[in-house]
């Protein structure tokens, strides 16, 4: 919860704490508070961090640490002025729990602040947001722009898929959080250097940079009468465009077994070995392909 401005946002020394809230405040303390005093704040919202060091010294110079749920976002120095105020404005793009920590020379007052992520999304600088914190999570979207896309719900329905929720292209709020506390990402079981996982368990398919997820996208594998093959493989040819079978842009990586795009990609395994992807994103998902490059596909 946000600590009131005075005595109750206060951290002082041992000495000065021993001290009930009445005795005012010591002689070399250090506060800080948000303009206003907000419990709450909304999401990409610009609020103000103000704080005063007591009988500051000509060089002394205060430490402000900014955390979201125990994430450390940034520390800046900021040099107080002669009456010992000071002032830095921030935005709020993370979460869920800001907590700015002010420290000069062992002396330290925080404040701390909830932050609410919309229920729903409409254009403008927050869906911008959500589209750039899947992407930095390793969802495609296709768009960092500031609408919800077609793109934007195929990188949902990706997310939700590899996190075990339902297989919708829904959005909701603990997505948004969850992405905002830069987590969710595809964890991939391997590190060579630039290659292809697929869990089929999952239908879910990461493109792999070292063991860094980078691009994950929502798939379809093959069906219970058609599975797609287990194992290691390494691509050998590439298709572009159309072929007479509806493939788009095919990566093969093991006789007539590919990854391509196709009119459909359902939730569930549906193809006749391949691996589906979204015609939207085929072309980006070929181009990164090399031949000679590994695929591993697992449950």
């Amino acid at each position: 919860m946000l600590l009131a401005a005075g005595a109750a946002a206060l951290l002082a020394l041992p000495a000065a704490s021993a001290h009930g809230a009445g005795a005012g405040k010591a002689a070399d303390d250090v506060s800080v508070q948000i303009q206003g005093n907000p419990s709450r704040v909304d999401l990409l919202k610009k609020v103000f961090v103000k704080g005063v060091l007591t009988n500051p010294g000509p060089t002394d110079n205060v430490f402000i640490t900014v955390s979201a749920s125990g994430r450390e976002l940034f520390r800046k120095k900021i040099s107080p002025k002669p009456d010992g105020s000071l002032k830095m404005p921030l935005e709020v793009n993370a979460c869920c729990r800001y907590v700015i920590e002010a420290e000069n020379a062992g002396k330290r007052g925080s404040t701390a602040f909830k932050v609410d992520v919309p229920k729903k999304l409409s254009k403008g600088p927050v869906a911008r947001l959500f589209n750039r914190s899947l992407q930095g999570q390793g969802f495609h979207t296709g768009t960092k722009g500031s609408r919800v896309t077609f793109g934007t719900r195929l990188a949902i329905k990706a997310f939700r898929k590899t996190n075990g929720m339902a297989r919708s292209y829904s959005y909701r709020r603990s997505i948004f959080q969850k992405l905002l506390m830069d987590k969710g990402a595809f964890e991939p079981r391997y590190d060579e250097g630039h290659h292809v996982e697929v869990d089929i368990s999952r239908q879910v398919m990461s493109l792999v940079q070292g063991n860094r997820s980078v691009h994950t996208f929502h798939v379809s594998t093959g069906a219970s009468a058609t599975p797609t093959v287990r194992g290691k493989y390494t691509f050998y040819m590439k298709q572009p465009g159309y072929n007479s079978k509806g493939m788009y842009y095919s990566a093969y990586f093991i006789r007539g077994y590919a990854t391509h795009g196709y009119h459909t990609v359902p939730n569930y395994p549906a193809s006749h070995g391949c691996l589906r992807n979204p015609v939207s994103f085929s072309r980006f998902i070929y181009n990164w392909v090399d031949i000679g490059m590994p695929i591993y596909v697992y449950n």
